[in-house]
């Protein structure tokens, strides 16, 4: 594994210097013009009411704007796939992929099937673009479940499909297409506001478009520029509306990647415990050791996760007592968070600086860091706001 140096796969919080901070003024100014955006928009008002009236988990309204974005972007970025698909073979591959736990062999063959149906099934583009409306939607949904890449933000989006059923066609399509036009919005305004973040995605999906086929994790390594960036407001938003159900828990985590060690394999001498390994101080320049220093400083137990996958296990934990704090790169930062609060963890989250993983993004791995003032406002209980940040 190599140092971070200057090389950037994908994104890079430092943009064209060596520093973060800017980054983190950039994106909280852009998630309050967001916010200030969204305002007026009576669909997000009445998700809420229609929450309460099914009697189901609330979440801060600020969440249910974004989930509103996101189906605009994802509409723009998926919307000619999904329509093009198979609602049938959507159903089974999304069946299928929730026996990719059950073993080695399973998730190896699993994955191969994802590999394949990623280059083929659900690669196929109708040529002439779509007007969005409720079946269309539902089409989505389908592809989004098909993917394998979509899990949670799939299982939030099937309660708005549900939402706008039971509104008149007419109006479901009038909220779905104001979806959309503000996603477009979004994609222009982000990239001006963010764009030098994510400088060469575009070049990594060109120069890689051959080196994906038929692997598993085609579709989510080749995820748009703009998802990067719903993902960068998204964190955003949701460290800000969990942020206080996280100060109120008794015990706290932290949850590190493991393209985070500065030390690879054999070398670094961490332990297995339980769905992650322990650090175990062997090398002074390792952040993680750094990391895990400062949390004990706050009565905190650190986790080097191996893949995000087995980031939270799989055993719900009681509600409100377990704050996470889940350092991951962008893509998998919204997915992360309502994984997070699926299993009674209340979230908050770090974004790595760029995108290393041997996994997905380098052959050999880029090991990759984070800012630890920022990691420490968070441990501290400090508010994220945009005010503190600017």
């Amino acid at each position: 594994m190599s140092d971070m140096g200057t090389e950037t796969v994908t994104y890079s919080l430092c943009g064209n210097g060596t520093e973060t901070a800017s980054y983190y003024v950039d994106v909280a100014s852009f998630t309050v013009e967001f916010m200030e955006r969204i305002r007026e928009e009576k669909s997000i008002e009445e998700f809420n009411y229609y929450i309460a009236e099914k009697e189901l988990e609330p979440i801060d309204s600020a969440v249910y704007g974004l989930e509103f974005l996101m189906i605009g972007v994802l509409w723009r970025v998926y919307g000619r796939r999904a329509v093009a698909g198979s609602m049938y073979v959507g159903k089974l591959l999304s069946s299928v992929y929730g026996l990719r736990s059950r073993s080695a062999i399973a998730r190896s063959a699993i994955d191969r099937l994802k590999g394949i149906a990623g280059t083929t099934i659900l690669a196929r583009n109708r040529k002439h673009e779509s007007t969005i409306d409720l079946k269309q939607f539902g089409r989505l949904l389908g592809w989004l479940r098909a993917s394998g890449e979509f899990e949670q933000e799939s299982k939030r989006l099937v309660i708005w499909f549900d939402f706008l059923t039971a509104r008149t066609p007419g109006e479901s399509q009038n909220k779905l297409l104001r979806a959309v036009r503000l996603a477009s919005w979004f994609e222009q305004r982000s990239e001006e506001r963010l764009g030098c973040y994510t400088l060469r995605v575009d070049a990594y999906i060109e120069n890689n478009r051959e080196r994906l086929k038929w692997k598993e994790n085609r579709v989510f390594c080749s995820r748009e520029r703009v998802e990067y960036h719903l993902n960068m407001v998204g964190a955003e938003i949701m460290n800000r509306a969990f942020h206080d159900s996280f100060a109120a828990t008794k015990e706290k985590r932290v949850f590190l990647p493991v393209c985070m060690r500065s030390k690879s394999g054999e070398a670094c001498k961490a332990v297995k415990e339980g769905e992650g390994y322990l650090c175990k101080s062997c090398s002074k320049y390792c952040q993680v050791n750094m990391i895990t220093a400062m949390a004990k400083e706050y009565g905190c137990k650190v986790l080097i996760i191996p893949h995000a996958s087995t980031a939270f296990g799989h055993h719900r934990v009681r509600e409100g007592e377990v704050g996470i704090v889940g350092v991951a790169c962008v893509l998998n930062l919204i997915s992360g968070g309502y994984k997070a609060r699926e299993l009674g963890y209340q979230p908050q989250c770090v974004l790595l600086h760029n995108s290393g993983c041997i996994q997905h993004w380098h052959p050999t791995g880029i090991k990759t860091s984070i800012d630890l003032d920022r990691l420490k406002d968070i441990m501290n209980m400090l508010p994220l706001q945009a005010d503190k940040q600017i």
